[in-house]
């Protein structure tokens, strides 16, 4: 009896120095999580005769545990997106065009020159982790008004696991201090299709009937065309869709349709592009209408960006394109030669990563081939083509056999030597595999 009057005691004492809280009022919360803090259990659902807890340290492992939600896009970070064609994009107008970032292509009309490059502009990024944005800006003095658009088609084989889900494409933007686009507004597209890696122009034509295609996919059809009000301010949004089941081709679109006369910063910048499937965020699909990504009333909770390592993201962006190019110093290129006749020597380059498929070859001179048996110098290859000297070769998923031609002659046929990187001073040279949708 003692003892339960000590206890009731006690439970009176402790309820007396509580502090009072309103029925209404959130719950304490904390502003870091650290390593050693303890966070109460229920094991399995079941309630066990004493507390229990779990360390936060146990809890981030078992979260590292979980399946990535999938960020289906390559290259969405500008940081370790690799820019292999450049980090100032190439100029275009009407034909689509992988001209700047890698996995990324863009396209606009007549009149309304276009370009994606590296942006490291402070008011462009967001608050943290973004040293880069993606800058997609309508040349200034421009007066073509036809939509400009920058987009990514998902490999068939990486479409299956959103069929039938909800998909979330999120990402930063932030307008230029000249962006034309009226009410300020970008369109956010999610296409799908029902065909097999019919590739980004007629992804393109599908969109806006641009990009120089002649037809759309197979089945191509909006999952959604988000419109998005953006600012000077940058923001997070989202537009969310429902995919239907029969989704074989997956892939997004951002686009914005100028008007008047471009000035010197009528751009959009962006960071951080992903898509994954959110189930969470299924009562806010829309067709038409896009998202605010945040926390507070009126946003939508969207999955944090998936930022993987550079490692990994080399590895997934040279599956679609890979390049040499001539550098300032001369240097031996990942290749070795056999001379076919004193004239042509056969060069093998291996690709670094094994390709989506034999890819479309592109060459510029600006290489040589060892011009003697001791490779103590080299001949230029004025001419750079696929082998034809050895029949039925063609590139492959590994590799390329490439003829160097010169008429400065080398040594005799059947000697081994090097490909070389001419390092010219104004490099110029480069030989391109693309693999790319």
């Amino acid at each position: 009896m003692k003892l339960n009057r000590l206890a009731s005691l006690a439970a009176a004492i402790a309820l007396i120095l509580a502090p009072i809280v309103p029925a209404n009022a959130a719950p304490p919360q904390v502003s870091i999580v650290g390593p050693t803090d303890l966070f109460q259990d229920v094991v399995g659902g079941n309630a066990q005769a004493g507390n229990v807890y779990a360390s936060a340290l146990t809890l981030a492992g078992y979260n590292g545990s979980l399946p990535t939600k999938g960020n289906a896009l390559i290259g969405g970070d500008a940081a370790t997106n690799l820019w292999q064609r450049g980090t100032t994009g190439s100029s275009v107008t009407t034909t689509t065009t992988y001209g700047g970032p890698d996995r990324f292509a863009y396209w606009s009309g007549t009149a309304t020159a276009m370009t994606v490059s590296r942006d490291s502009t402070a008011a462009d990024l967001p608050a943290s982790a973004y040293p880069y944005a993606f800058k997609m800006a309508r040349t200034s003095g421009q007066t073509g008004v036809i939509p400009v658009c920058m987009a990514q088609a998902v490999e068939t084989a990486n479409s299956y696991q959103f069929q039938g889900q909800t998909a979330e494409f999120d990402f930063h933007a932030v307008a230029g201090a000249n962006f034309s686009a009226a009410s300020s507004n970008i369109t956010a597209y999610i296409v799908t299709g029902t065909g097999v890696d019919e590739g980004i122009a007629k992804m393109a034509f599908g969109i806006n009937a641009g990009g120089g295609g002649g037809s759309g996919w197979t089945g191509q059809a909006n999952a959604t065309a988000a419109v998005i009000p953006i600012s000077t301010v940058n923001g997070r949004y989202a537009a969310i869709a429902t995919i239907p089941t029969t989704a074989t081709e997956i892939g997004v679109a951002i686009c914005w349709t100028p008007v008047g006369t471009a000035g010197t910063n009528d751009y959009i910048a962006l960071a951080g592009l992903q898509l994954v499937r959110n189930s969470s965020l299924a009562a806010s699909v829309s067709t038409t209408v896009g998202q605010v990504c945040g926390t507070t009333a009126g946003t939508v909770q969207c999955a944090a960006f998936d930022r993987r390592l550079q490692g990994v993201e080399t590895m997934l962006q040279l599956r679609y394109f890979y390049q040499i190019t001539e550098s300032s110093t001369s240097k031996i290129v990942e290749g070795e030669c056999i001379s076919s006749t004193t004239s042509i020597s056969n060069c093998f380059v291996k690709f670094p990563q094994n390709m989506r498929v034999a890819p479309t070859m592109t060459y510029a001179t600006g290489f040589l081939a060892s011009a003697q048996a001791a490779s103590t110098s080299g001949f230029a290859c004025t001419g750079l083509t696929t082998s034809a000297t050895v029949t039925g070769f063609g590139p492959s998923t590994t590799g390329v056999l490439i003829d160097c031609a010169s008429s400065a002659g080398g040594p005799a046929a059947g000697t081994a030597g090097w490909f070389w990187d001419a390092g010219t001073g104004s490099p110029t040279g480069s030989i391109q595999a693309s693999a790319e949708l």
